[in-house]
């Protein structure tokens, strides 16, 4: 049986793309030549050990080269794939595949356990992944992939609500027949409702007969759900587990008897309460919540109906939401912008190493602060509100928005499916300029034209083709041109605190002049350039080392 390999993915880069790239050494080599210390080697082995700066023969070889035309380094082939005539957008990709699987075999068992060992800014993907249960790669009848919203405050309050629990009549209003049938027309196939746990304990309860009343509102409009069980706060020491495993068997059984429900997804990953699923429902598929954080400590018993729900909210940590000036503001959502297309890689390693297919169960929307929460009681300010204004009717965020969106769509696409975070806010109908809170909102998000067409989601790759627009430098329409910000090696100077903010890319180094200095005028271009890319590639491996060590945040120990 052949292991699985990670490959460039050819419907995203491949000979008609690879001239759009703004920086394929950036995109590529910066990433991958700071793996495995910069070294990889031939399967099987040759007698040397090779990096950026050292290709083996066979690189050029396989694509057709003649030995003349072979490419020693990642510098000579970023020149050569941009001459006229050296080498062709076909032999470019083949030269950038090989290379990608080599770096990915030399890490060898290291990355079977690593989400993120396929990591190449969404490029990249995991091939020759076999199932060991045949656990099937849709969760829904007709094979497509999900795409779903979820009704959030219906059943259990949140910011669509404005906090507050709805009575079963507030239900039916806040959700009708036509928000179904315009859910059907912008795309979306399932709904995802989020429900206490103890909501079927009782069968006739008033809460278990309002979502039957929907569920089948919405199965008439085309939609299939996924039931979602919540455990309200401040209940975990309330109940025993006793009471809990029969809250969850009488889900099971609901969510068993409804043709409309296609998943259930349980409180938490705790196994005993799968195997209350079980005792009832024996083929139900169950999805269980897990976080990034959380991606290699999943454990369950061979079952080929459990998928893993992931949570991708990047607003729950200080670097996903702290800014307290506007420059800070545009500079968080082109960080957010940048890790996004990343996601991909643990979606694809849980199902092709873990065996549980993904499903994006929350993170999906188009904020990037935790603003909606601000009057609440533990709300930590650091000076990310109060400029929304700035926004609304600004070409750049605009524009920006739309990439984290094609991103977002793009990313979650590589597993089962995802849920955008809510449909609409109770009693909004849908006027007005876009909001904080409307940013975690469907119908309003693609009201305000910030979402892609969602019929053919791989299309959608060119987003992750290259890196968001560095033009965070306040040079729009909104505000007048601004010095771009100071990078101060593994983050931007942040003149607010005195001290650096977290790190995103600096922005590209400014192109030559065109008088050339009097003490290069007798070397040739071809040099001078190898000269400069090399240089380049050395500079970004150094730099890229010292921020992993500096950052300390991706699995690496600081060394004594």
């Amino acid at each position: 049986m052949s292991s699985p390999i990670c490959t460039i993915d050819r419907t995203i880069l491949n000979e008609h793309t690879i001239g759009d790239m703004d920086d394929l050494g950036l995109a590529v080599f910066a990433k991958l030549c700071g793996a495995n210390r910069g070294a990889f080697v031939l399967d099987p082995p040759d007698g040397n050990t090779y990096g950026c700066l050292s290709f083996p023969e066979v690189f050029s070889t396989n694509v057709g080269l003649d030995f003349n035309d072979t490419i020693p380094d990642s510098a000579t082939f970023t020149i050569s794939s941009k001459a006229a005539g050296s080498i062709t957008a076909s032999q470019a990709v083949e030269v950038v595949d090989q290379y990608v699987n080599a770096v990915y075999k030399t890490s060898a068992e290291g990355a079977s356990s690593n989400p993120y060992g396929c990591d190449l800014g969404g490029l990249a993907t995991l091939q020759n992944c076999t199932s060991s249960t045949g656990t099937p790669r849709s969760l829904r009848k007709d094979k497509d992939l999900v795409k779903s919203v979820t009704l959030s405050g219906a059943f259990i309050p949140s910011f669509a609500t404005g906090g507050e629990a709805l009575t079963m009549d507030e239900v039916k209003e806040f959700y009708t027949d036509k928000d179904f049938e315009e859910m059907v027309k912008l795309g979306v196939n399932n709904i995802q409702i989020p429900v206490p746990c103890d909501a079927f304990y009782t069968s006739a309860g008033d809460m278990a007969v309002t979502l039957t009343q929907l569920l089948n509102e919405a199965a008439k409009a085309g939609l299939s759900a996924i039931i979602v069980l919540v455990e309200p706060d401040g209940t975990t020491d309330k109940v025993t587990a006793e009471v809990v495993d029969d809250h969850i068997r009488a889900a099971a059984a609901y969510a068993k008897s409804d043709p409309a429900v296609i998943a259930l997804q349980l409180p938490s990953s705790t196994p005993s309460l799968l195997s209350s699923v079980r005792s009832v429902a024996t083929k139900l598929p169950v999805l269980v919540p897990v976080n990034k954080g959380e991606l290699g400590m999943i454990s369950f018993p061979p079952d080929k109906h459990v998928f893993a729900a992931l949570d991708t909210d990047a607003t729950s940590s200080v670097a996903g939401v702290a800014s307290s000036d506007s420059v800070g503001d545009r500079m968080k959502m082109f960080y957010h912008e940048s890790i996004t297309c990343i996601d991909r890689s643990p979606i694809e390693w849980l199902s092709c190493y873990q065996d549980m297919p993904v499903y994006v169960t929350s993170g999906f929307d188009l904020a990037i602060d935790d603003c909606i929460s601000q009057n609440e009681e533990d709300f930590k300010d650091y000076g990310q509100c109060g400029r929304f204004d700035e926004t609304t009717d600004s070409g750049w965020w605009k524009r920006h928005r739309q990439s984290l969106a094609g991103r977002q769509l793009f990313t979650y696409s590589k597993g089962l499916g995802w849920s955008f975070s809510a449909w609409k806010l109770y009693g909004d109908d849908g006027s007005g300029d876009i909001t904080p809170a409307k940013l975690k909102c469907l119908r309003d998000v693609a009201a305000a034209g910030l979402l892609p067409p969602m019929e053919d989601t791989n299309e959608l790759g060119t987003f992750c083709l290259n890196g968001p627009a560095n033009d965070f430098a306040m040079g729009d329409e909104t505000f007048a041109p601004t010095p771009a910000p100071v990078d101060c090696g593994f983050g931007w100077w942040n003149e607010t605190i005195g001290d650096c903010s977290y790190w995103i890319p600096p922005p590209p180094t400014p192109a030559p002049t065109k008088e050339s200095c009097p003490s290069c005028k007798g070397g040739g271009a071809r040099e001078m350039s190898l000269a400069a890319v090399t240089g380049a590639v050395v500079a970004l491996v150094l730099n890229l080392v010292v921020k992993k060590f500096m950052r300390g945040n991706d699995g690496y120990e600081v060394l004594p």
